[in-house]
């Protein structure tokens, strides 16, 4: 990272350390004084800001490779990381995910299908175990191994192994795999026998299911600037433009996701990046996405303005134009190869009498007069430099990845700030009372007294006001039915647009529902945060002319009470997950055409139905998510009401003389004074990042 991203974050690290400081000696002095813990109410907001914090300092950024066969995923791994870890001579990858991150030393950690580990350590084991797991028989290169791999052999034999049986694979089920569009569209060499060494494959393999690798971790000494960088090889796309379950769960949480497509030997156009585009984790993700065309070495300047403007053209309706680059892997390979040879031409010599250079470099090395005797060799590695293009991919991860760190540093910051907040309206209640208890216990005692009837009355009104929120949102006239509904008749409206005879229903059927899909979602997520926004107004209004400030009852609704009131309200929903992989609408493609407006009319209804499903599974969802909340909130509440009457019991209660109550009156105001300080200055630091993360292109 930049050297002004490592300044922000010590500064926000910094701010997150003083807070830690102050708490503790918060709670030290209120337990010399016997009060309640300062902190007592506050466990949920400081276990989010420690586990932000955690996410900062660990400086991770994860980055997924996709892409199509012979598009050099491999290769393109390898001359970003600076370093040849995976094997460049397959023409695709195997069913594993490949995930590489900084380790001490380098070493591999394979997981099975059957789920055993196995640990591999030492440069040459490590290798070698990549080069035999990372690449597949040359007889079963050209059909799609990782479909199989995970749509068949693994499934059948984790079912069988459950039953206590023997492998079982029917021909009805190879057949239906056999039958899909993503099986089909992977035959790109049209091999006449492609469906029998298919089943070739899964007959050679069905007894040795349990031996598939499935997951690949990489751990290696990688320099400073490649510590927090996390990339998985996604095996999802290698020979097929569908998104295996797992590689859409790395997707759905990848920091920037890069997929790679060859501009050699085809058209730009690209059936396997639009399937990949229309997958629901990546369209959720869309505005991480990089399209990477590589192999560009061998074209002239002229050809990569041509491409340059045709993919332009092409793609930029679906991807932000600085997200497409041009690329060639292996001259940034050579280039930073190059870099640490001592003798570059005995390299080149030995290099070109293997076979193995390339034409391109041999170019480069002639016009930067190396052959000459002469050649500055900073020369010839600027010019592969050049031919590489990579400085692209280095600025554009760079940027995207610097916004991504700095939202999350201004997202700690803003959960220190509300901590600060609540601790400095806690701090001067608990001045204050002190202050009245030096100067005339009578009125302290009255004081309280009204506190603790201002509490009181909080917590009935609360509970009619919440009552009142949440008839506003349940019921048949409720906000979240309303919205459900108005969802549903808007995919109808947009549906009725398109041409069921047009060539491109299907697609434009598919991509409107994904975009409802995750309309849903978003949706859900709005309503939820609506709810707890009306629950605060009721406590604003309700405790603006009481003696407690609103911030000191507020209970903590982190993004941790959320997951877990979400994962309490579980129900169908989730077993939409195979409708959002897109499986309903690509099997449609193998309709024939003379039926096609009575084809769209039935795929229509079935997502109309599975929209209803969803409908009918958000409302039910939400609703007791309310349900959840309101007790959740008003649980919280009569905590925070109970604490707070601890404490001001506890200050009537304590036998202190006038002395000693003023030296704590004096250490509770340099506390707040030193809390309202470090408060100013997250403030200060908050709004440069925010400013700064706004002028971020």
């Amino acid at each position: 990272m930049v050297v002004d991203y490592k300044a922000r974050k010590n500064e926000v690290i910094s701010s997150y350390d003083k807070l830690e400081e102050l708490v503790s000696d918060l709670q030290k002095y209120a337990k010399t004084i016997n009060m309640p813990d300062p902190l007592e109410r506050m466990d949920n907001l400081m276990t989010d800001i420690r586990g932000k914090a955690e996410r900062v300092k660990a400086d991770r950024f994860n980055i997924i490779i996709a892409g199509e066969s012979k598009s050099g995923k491999s290769t393109f791994i390898n001359a970003y990381l600076g370093v040849e870890l995976l094997p460049m001579d397959v023409k695709q990858c195997t069913s594993a995910i490949v995930k590489i991150k900084y380790g001490n030393a380098f070493s591999v950690r394979a997981t099975y299908a059957d789920g055993r580990h196995e640990e591999i350590t030492g440069d040459d084991d490590a290798r070698a175990f990549l080069k035999k797991n990372a690449a597949l028989d040359d007889d079963y290169r050209d059909i799609p191994v990782p479909t199989i791999n995970s749509e068949i052999l693994v499934k059948s034999g984790l079912r069988a192994r459950e039953k206590g049986a023997m492998i079982s694979i029917s021909d009805a089920e190879v057949k239906k795999m056999l039958e899909s569009p993503e099986v089909k569209v992977a035959n790109i060499h049209n091999i006449p026998n492609y469906n029998e060494k298919i089943r070739d494959y899964i007959e050679s393999r069905k007894n040795t299911w349990q031996d598939i690798v499935t997951k690949i971790e990489v751990m290696f000494p990688f320099g400073e600037d490649l510590r927090g960088i996390e990339i998985i090889d996604s095996p999802g796309v290698c020979a097929r433009g569908g998104v295996s379950d797992i590689t859409s769960d790395y997707i759905e949480n990848a920091d920037a996701i890069i997929f790679l497509k060859p501009v050699i030997g085809q058209a730009l156009e690209s059936e396997q990046f639009n399937q990949f585009m229309e997958n629901v984790s990546v369209a959720r993700n869309k505005n991480a996405l990089f399209l990477v065309l590589t192999h560009i070495a061998t074209k002239n300047e002229a050809d990569i303005r041509r491409l340059e403007e045709d993919a332009y053209k092409k793609f930029s309706a679906k991807l932000d134009k600085n997200n497409i680059l041009f690329v060639d892997s292996k001259a940034e390979l050579y280039a930073k190869k190059f870099v640490n040879v001592e003798n570059v031409e005995d390299e080149l010599r030995r290099l070109n009498s293997e076979g193995t250079l390339d034409d391109f470099v041999t170019k480069a090395y002639t016009e930067t007069n190396g052959l000459f005797g002469n050649g500055d060799m900073g020369d010839f590695i600027r010019k592969l430099q050049e031919k590489s293009r990579f400085d692209q991919i280095y600025y554009s991860l760079e940027t995207f990845g610097r916004k991504a760190h700095y939202i999350l540093l201004a997202a700690l910051l803003d959960s220190i700030n509300s901590a600060y907040e609540k601790l400095w309206n806690d701090m001067n209640s608990r001045i204050d009372m002190f202050r009245q208890k030096a100067e005339d216990p009578n009125e302290l005692a009255k004081k309280i007294a009204k506190v603790k009837q201002d509490l009181d009355i909080i917590q009935n009104k609360l509970s009619r006001g919440v009552d009142g929120v949440v008839r506003r949102f349940r019921g048949d006239e409720g906000i979240i039915k309303t919205d459900a509904e108005s969802a549903v008749k808007d995919f109808l409206e947009n549906v009725r647009k398109i041409d069921p005879n047009s060539s491109e229903a299907f697609n434009k059927l598919e991509s409107i529902s994904v975009k409802k899909i995750d309309q849903f979602k978003e949706l859900t997520e709005r309503l939820q945060h609506q709810v707890v926004e009306e629950f605060d107004k009721e406590l604003i209004a309700l405790s603006d002319k009481s003696e407690i400030p609103f911030e000191s009852l507020k209970p903590d609704f982190t993004e941790e009470t959320f997951k877990k009131i979400k994962e309490s309200t579980k129900s169908k929903a989730e077993e939409t997950r195979s409708y959002e992989e897109g499986i309903t609408f690509k099997k449609s493609h193998s309709y024939s055409v003379y039926v096609q407006d009575k084809h769209f009319e039935i795929i229509k209804n079935d997502i109309l139905g599975r929209l209803d499903v969803l409908k009918n599974d958000l409302i039910s969802n939400l609703e007791d998510f309310v349900e959840n909340i309101r007790t959740k909130y008003i649980d919280e509440l009569a905590k925070n009401a109970g604490a707070k009457k601890d404490e001001l019991d506890a200050i009537m209660e304590a036998k202190i003389t006038a002395e000693q109550n003023q030296i704590i009156i004096k250490k509770l105001s340099d506390q707040a004074g030193g809390i309202k300080a470090e408060q100013t200055v997250v403030k200060k630091l908050k709004g440069g990042i925010s400013k700064y993360v706004q002028h971020i292109n």
